[in-house]
């Protein structure tokens, strides 16, 4: 896959993006092995498999470094599995100057910035997102995590990794689910910040997407402007005190439906359950923040076309409303949403009832 290499400065990690991303990883990690005690890195079964040897095939000198690996699904991402890699790198001689590096999608980088970040009290580590929401979202922005029984991202921290290095031709090693779930994230950047951005994407279904080669320009488009957005947000609000909240639209909702199927052994797909929280709160926008019914049209009708309509159920209404009062960024015990006021135009911290919240459940039972 032909993409130039772009760097997109950050005040505290560089984030390489395009062909020779991997190559920049490789004068990195030149680098370390002179300062560092002892290099690891962390996969899951399915990057171990996938994505692990084209890395080495790039970088044959990681074949030497010590191989740490979990299962892979939204369930190993635990404390549970924080404490084994802990014991792990504990048994093999980490300590303060080692390098934990993360080769995964948002699973990896999420549970692997934690527990880097934990390890006596701060490793460094630098990621490598294999997958379309890794490399757009969940590896940039320094947020690390792990689930707490199924409520999403209740343990966690801020961590800035050394570096993010995006090589597009991991992109190549997913299921289709799986780029179709990232694109969730890249059409909710779109929507909180870029209104030309999300024209220029929803122009094209997303099964039309799912068809164009990864070596086409238009893959590097996407990727430019998803992380151009995100890091221009985190920059100005690293530790989500205030306008970082955008990147939550459709997640308050998102993260209930997914915590529900979670408990209840049946998993949705993050985007999948994203989608869904966007339709959602788009026709929550409506009502609480002016939303024109034509956007609201436009938006839900890209999202269902390429997402279709999860059976959520209105029996299990009183389980997501009580799983969205765990979401962190509420006050007072008021569940809050980042809303549209307009495509391209989000606004935080929007209190919604819970006659409100049913309504636009009702809304989605219907669409």
């Amino acid at each position: 896959m032909k993409l130039s290499s772009r760097m997109v400065s950050t005040s505290r990690y560089p984030v390489m993006i395009g062909e020779e991303a991997l190559e920049q990883l490789r004068k990195h990690l030149t680098r370390c092995r002179k300062l560092k005690s002892k290099l690891f890195i962390l996969t899951d079964a399915n990057t171990q498999r996938f994505c692990l040897p084209k890395l080495i095939t790039r970088i044959p000198e990681l074949e030497e470094v010590t191989m740490l690996s979990i299962d892979s699904g939204e369930e190993v991402k635990s404390l549970r599995t924080a404490e084994y890699l802990w014991k792990e790198l504990g048994s093999q001689q980490a300590d303060r100057s080692s390098l934990l590096i993360n080769l995964g999608g948002g699973v990896v980088t999420d549970l692997g910035g934690f527990v880097a970040s934990s390890f006596h009290r701060g490793i460094e580590t630098v990621h490598i997102p294999t997958s379309l929401i890794g490399q757009i979202d969940a590896a940039i922005g320094g947020k690390t995590g792990v689930n707490m029984d199924v409520l999403k991202n209740q343990v966690g921290s801020f961590w800035a990794p050394k570096g993010v290095y995006v090589w597009p031709g991991f992109l190549e090693t997913l299921p289709r689910d799986q780029v179709r779930s990232g694109l969730a994230e890249v059409a909710k950047t779109a929507l909180i910040r870029d209104e030309q951005f999300w024209r220029w994407l929803s122009r094209k279904p997303v099964h039309k997407i799912l068809e164009i080669p990864f070596s086409d320009h238009f893959w590097k488009e996407l990727l430019l402007n998803t992380i151009r957005i995100k890091l221009e947000i985190v920059r100005h609000d690293p530790f989500e005190r205030n306008q970082r909240k955008l990147l939550n639209f459709g997640h308050t909702i998102g993260h209930a439906i997914e915590s529900l199927a979670l408990r209840r052994e049946t998993p949705v797909l993050h985007g999948d359950a994203v989608a869904a929280g966007m339709a959602c709160e788009s026709f929550l926008s409506v009502q609480r923040t002016g939303l024109d019914p034509l956007q609201l049209e436009a938006i839900n009708g890209w999202i269902q076309q390429g997402f279709g309509k999860l059976p959520l159920l209105q029996e299990d209404e009183s389980v997501r409303m009580d799983m969205m009062q765990h979401d962190k960024k509420n006050r007072q015990q008021e569940i809050r949403f980042t809303l549209l006021s307009r495509i391209g135009q989000g606004k935080i911290n929007q209190v919604c009832s819970p006659d409100q919240i049913r309504d636009a459940f009702g809304k989605y039972y219907n669409l």
